[in-house]
């Protein structure tokens, strides 16, 4: 039982309770290290990590030049120092104009600015501006010009198509007759200093082009932990989150040593409280497990009043042991003896004289 009860004193000891409330404060700080940690990678990814593939559809403008061109705004989404794969794909039905126009050429010039109509819709202003008028030296950051052609089909394979996927042309018509050019304007292209707000894109094929939809499209080239982090996202997030929490609990435990080593540098006072608290020998005991420098003095005081009682109670037993093995014809002397040796203690003259009769019985016997 004595066993329990000092293991029960020893669990609930202030010490114990000061390491209960530290290792709970620290479980704490660790939880929350790990939410902020886990919340700050996705916004890390967001920042550093591009977007893959980058679509932008372009209005063309037919009756407002040589050529049908259209003018649009770019995401911003696009991150400097960064790769792309740059292509327009023109969606084109497979007439007889469009077959017999044969090659023609794309061009394509990104621009640091906007133009005030960036879909060049009909109006007075979009029809008189020039939407070469921006394609400058000192405003272009990206321009491209490739050939394209609507792919030849031979007469007899083309007749011989239809008939064989005769239903299928009969129930889809604008698949069947329906062709996607995909022009690449630019591969590996990296905006260094500034990125394109808008592009330029000019189908030189004059105006008798028919085009069902026109689009311009960038590709990242995804390379190192940008790449890591897009292709394996589960595994990156759990490897970024750890590294980032072990980062923050490493400079939150730097932190908390520098507060206390100043805090323990700026009041001595307390080291010597500290030096003045003295713990049990042996907590299993029961005993107070802090005692402060005055309560020992105290109870060192205390054992020396102890100490000197019951010296001077062992003395005056021995002072009785030799009254009673003196002779009885020596009752004078003794009473003297006892009288002299009685005066400066607590006991009276009658005391003394109860001695002496039972020492004078004794002698008689």
């Amino acid at each position: 039982m004595q066993y329990v009860k000092g293991s029960y004193r020893a669990a609930t000891s202030p010490a114990a309770q000061r390491t209960y409330l530290s290792a709970a404060l620290f479980a704490a700080a660790s939880l929350a290290l790990l939410a902020i940690a886990a919340l700050a990678y996705p916004i890390f990814y967001y920042n550093y990590v591009p977007k893959k593939v980058i679509s932008i559809p372009v209005h063309l403008q037919y009756d407002s030049g040589l050529h049908p061109y259209g003018v649009t705004s770019l995401s911003s989404n696009l991150m400097l120092e960064q790769a792309y794969d740059v292509s327009v794909e023109l969606t084109v039905p497979r007439s007889p104009p469009n077959l017999d126009k044969g090659n023609f050429m794309v061009a394509l010039y990104a621009m640091k600015s906007v133009p005030e109509n960036p879909a060049l819709s009909f109006s007075l202003a979009g029809a008189a501006e020039d939407p070469y008028a921006h394609v400058t030296e000192d405003n272009v950051v990206f321009m491209s010009r490739r050939p394209t052609l609507i792919p030849y089909t031979d007469p007899l394979v083309r007749t011989a198509s239809r008939l064989l996927f005769l239903f299928y042309h009969v129930l889809y018509p604008d698949h069947a007759e329906t062709t996607t050019l995909r022009i690449p304007m630019g591969e590996l292209v990296e905006f260094k200093d500034v990125l394109p707000l808008s592009v330029l894109l000019d189908v030189q094929a004059g105006q008798t082009l028919q085009v069902y939809s026109a689009t311009v499209t960038l590709v990242a080239r995804l390379t190192g932990i940008r790449w890591a982090m897009y292709n394996h996202r589960i595994i990156s997030f759990v490897v970024c989150t750890t590294a980032f929490w072990i980062a923050e609990m490493v400079f939150a435990v730097l932190v908390w040593l520098i507060l206390s080593h100043a805090g323990s540098s700026e009041s001595p006072g307390s080291q010597e409280v500290e030096a003045d608290v003295g713990y049990a020998s042996d907590p299993w005991t029961g005993a107070t497990p802090f005692d402060s420098r005055s309560e020992r003095d105290e109870r060192v005081k205390k054992e020396e009043d102890d100490d000197d009682d019951d010296v001077k109670i062992k003395e005056e037993s021995s002072e009785r042991e030799t009254l009673v093995d003196q002779p009885a014809d020596d009752e004078e002397d003794g009473d003297d003896v006892w009288r002299e040796s009685g005066a400066g203690t607590s006991f009276s003259h009658k005391k003394g004289g109860s001695l002496r009769r039972r020492s004078s019985r004794g002698g008689r016997s």
